[in-house]
């Protein structure tokens, strides 16, 4: 299972989850459970709307770095 943070637009993977995911600290009423693995793909994929990203501690194969923040 997978958990979606509409807040701050991350995938959780609960299965791996690590203690710098803070979960806890997600409210309850922006959180939002996906069950497959083909939802998370669509979800990360560039065209969807929002866009998530996959978080890098526990789903560091769907997380992508905006190398354009470092020269903000």
């Amino acid at each position: 299972m997978y958990l979606a943070d509409l807040e701050n637009l991350i995938i959780h993977d609960m299965s791996f989850v690590r203690y710098e995911c803070n979960i806890k600290s997600i409210p309850p009423d922006k959180r939002k459970k996906i069950y497959s693995i083909q939802t998370v793909k669509r979800m990360v994929d560039t065209s969807h709307v929002p866009r998530f990203n996959g978080c890098p501690y526990c789903m560091s194969e769907y997380h992508t770095f905006d190398f354009t923040t470092l020269f903000r």
